[in-house]
């Protein structure tokens, strides 16, 4: 009879060994999981929303810019040329922000300021009122989208912090399981 004790602890030692690798298994592949959906959290943080803002910066800069040389004599020299200028940085910036990605309400936001700025192209120098007026709505437009970027990166720092609250947890919990699981191994051997 004592055969068949000596065997059914054999078999809960296996088992719990085996329970314990299975657990060390699983603990490993939720830790790569959690890993991998942090680095494209921060990823997003960085090219969906930094990138973008820097973009919004660098065309808010240029229109107030422009706004500044209209301001300038008509005779200036190289007034029409720094317009030209500014007006191309915008181009360039706001294709580059276009390929970011957006909310539907930024989306909203960069459709519309994409016309006003193709508006802005459009109008004669010497039109300054409305050109002015148009740059002013653009600038109103930035600044909304600037709002939304701010927004959008506190509700991806949020789901980042969420992620490392549920990683901290199952870790816990698996060193919780390991210690059981080795208390019981060593019941079974003494």
């Amino acid at each position: 009879m004592k055969w068949t004790h000596i065997i059914k602890n054999k078999v809960l030692a296996s088992a719990a060994l085996l329970s314990l690798c299975l657990l060390v298994l699983a603990s490993n592949y939720i830790d790569r999981e959690h890993t991998n959906d942090v680095k494209v959290t921060i990823s997003t943080l960085y090219e969906d929303r930094l990138i973008a803002e820097v973009y919004i910066l660098k065309m808010t800069r240029a229109l107030y810019e422009i706004k500044e040389a209209l301001q300038l004599d008509a005779a200036h020299p190289e007034k029409n040329k720094t317009i030209k200028n500014h007006i191309l940085v915008i181009n360039e910036t706001r294709d580059a922000y276009l390929k970011t990605k957006f909310t539907k309400l930024e989306k909203l936001k960069a459709d519309e300021l994409v016309k006003i700025l193709v508006a802005i192209q459009s109008l004669p120098l010497e039109n300054s009122p409305l050109l002015l007026e148009k740059i002013d709505h653009s600038l109103d437009l930035l600044d909304e989208l600037s709002a939304i970027q701010l927004a959008e990166s506190k509700e991806i720092m949020s789901y980042a912090e969420k992620l490392y609250l549920v990683g901290k947890n199952s870790s816990q919990f698996v060193v919780a399981l390991i210690v059981i699981i080795l208390v019981v191994l060593q019941a079974i051997v003494f």
